[in-house]
């Protein structure tokens, strides 16, 4: 039978009390999980050397707490902040480059595409070979993991900046620098800040191999200790510290990047 015209359809789900249902579900999941974790350690189900309990997990905190300040300087600050900063810059402008230049194109990207395959991490011997074991060596794995991701990223996000834009503004009189200034480089933005989230995460696993090598503090060389006297405990608090403050750079990189393009159109999550 058809629908009378004078009734109408039932209204959909609101979008706000979706997301309050996918967050309930989210919680919920996380929430079976820990209980599932804690019931199966208390009951030693599972011998502790492979699923340490939360009260394995506080003691291990306790144990790296002064050490932890002296450790989060070592791989943030000293390693992390300074690898992550020359790889997103050098990457960026590089990508930005080849872009934008036919000739910087033909030089560059060969180059590009035949280190861009090698994983960073078999660089290491090379690396070593060639700079020894120290603080140099570390700052370039975590530079190099970095300047392959972004370079890719901002040289892929300029290509596809949509024609469009760039014939109206050539129609409207506008010259080659304020096309890059004014319609290339806010276009481009929301991807690059995409890169750089992607990045952000990685830098953390770059870290971690990089104290592999020479390294006498820092959450990397801790996992090494850690491992080497099957302190599995340990392994798992510092894996929920790496896991903490990757999220919270995440979480600080996406509030900036709200404020920044908020006048992107972007698809609500339902």
């Amino acid at each position: 039978m058809a629908r009378s015209l004078d009734k109408p359809f039932p209204e959909p789900k609101t979008l706000i009390s979706q997301q309050t249902t996918n967050r309930i579900i989210s919680i919920t999941t996380i929430a079976v999980l820990i209980l599932v974790w804690v019931v199966v350690t208390q009951k030693r189900l599972i011998e502790p050397l492979f699923a340490p309990s939360p009260a394995d997990l506080w003691a291990a905190f306790q144990n790296l707490l002064p050490n932890l300040p002296g450790d989060l300087v070592a791989s943030l600050l000293r390693r992390i902040v300074p690898g992550f900063t020359i790889g997103i810059t050098v990457g960026t402008l590089l990508g930005i480059y080849m872009a934008m230049n036919n000739v910087g194109r033909a030089i560059f990207y060969p180059i590009v595409e035949i280190l861009r395959p090698l994983p960073p991490l078999a660089l290491i011997p090379l690396l070593i070979l060639w700079f020894g074991i120290g603080y140099i060596t570390q700052i370039l794995l975590i530079s190099y993991g970095i300047f392959i991701i972004m370079v890719i990223n901002s040289f892929e996000a300029v290509r596809n900046v949509p024609p469009i834009y760039i014939h109206a503004a050539t129609t409207l009189g506008a010259n080659r620098r304020q096309i890059f200034q004014r319609v290339i480089i806010p276009a481009i933005v929301p991807d690059i800040v995409g890169g750089i989230r992607v990045s952000a995460a990685a830098a953390f696993g770059y870290d971690v191999a990089a104290e592999l090598m020479g390294a006498m503090s820092g959450l990397g060389y801790r996992l090494v200790l850690a491992r080497r006297y099957l302190l599995t405990q340990n392994i798992v608090v510092i894996l929920i510290i790496i896991a903490i403050l990757s999220f919270s750079i995440d979480f600080l990189i996406k509030r900036i990047d709200a404020k920044v393009t908020n006048w992107k159109a972007r698809v609500e999550q339902k």
